[in-house]
């Protein structure tokens, strides 16, 4: 018999999850959902009340509620974004997985191109507008990596630029928060279909085949990409 597809649960289940989960660590999250949205409101009654006629009151009260509750959701969003960042920051593989969460013109692959067989380091690779990514988990210890990758990419792919994020806090790094808006700001150079050339390319050649330390799975460590996509 064919599975029944499943349902997406509904979005007041996922603003419930979302509170869960963030609230443990955030101590401010209550009193802000609170008292934002109470601040709203007062301020479209006071408004109303000052214009001194009943319809702009009740008007102003209702357009007060609506933005009341978008500006608890978008408080609640935020905070859980930055919690959940907080938490993957360190995590391996954490960050193709935020990679990945970006729908249009880039593409990631799951597995890394390159593994430090002491798993002190990762390199994922990623193909888009901008040409090729290479996203560096492990800092200073994946540089060489990093150089024996775009060497192989450099005469794979000519011509193609080759860019390269470090991932971490340190000097010269780039946390994981600010990963998507650093990927998005390179300049087109590539169209779609010159992407899809430039993917069978890499693709059909293959990349590196480095032993996987003995205790660390790359892969397992990966945060769950449907809860930062938000399901």
């Amino acid at each position: 018999m064919a599975k029944e597809p499943q349902k997406k649960p509904r979005w007041y289940k996922l603003v419930a999850q979302a509170y869960k989960s963030t609230a443990p660590d955030d101590k401010w999250l209550l009193p802000l959902l609170i008292l934002i949205p109470l601040g709203i409101i007062g301020l479209s009654v006071v408004i109303g009340l000052l214009v001194g006629s009943t319809v702009v009151l009740v008007y102003s009260i209702i357009f007060g509620v609506l933005v009341a509750a978008l500006a608890a959701m978008y408080t609640l969003t935020r905070r859980f974004e930055k919690n959940a960042f907080r938490r993957m920051e360190g995590q391996m593989g954490a960050s193709v997985s935020i990679a990945q969460s970006i729908r249009r013109g880039w593409t990631f692959e799951d597995e890394p191109v390159s593994v430090d067989p002491r798993g002190r380091s990762l390199v994922f690779q990623g193909i888009g507008k901008g040409g090729v990514i290479l996203l560096a988990e492990g800092g200073n210890a994946a540089t060489k990596q990093v150089t024996s990758v775009k060497r192989r990419i450099n005469k794979l792919v000519p011509g193609v630029p080759v860019h390269t994020v470090y991932i971490g806090t340190g000097e010269g790094q780039v946390p994981l928060k600010h990963l998507t808006k650093t990927i998005r700001k390179h300049k087109k150079v590539l169209n779609k279909h010159q992407r899809q050339q430039v993917t069978a390319r890499l693709r059909a050649i293959g990349g590196q085949k480095l032993p996987v330390p003995k205790g660390v799975d790359p892969m397992r460590a990966r945060p769950d990409r449907k809860a930062m996509r938000g399901r």
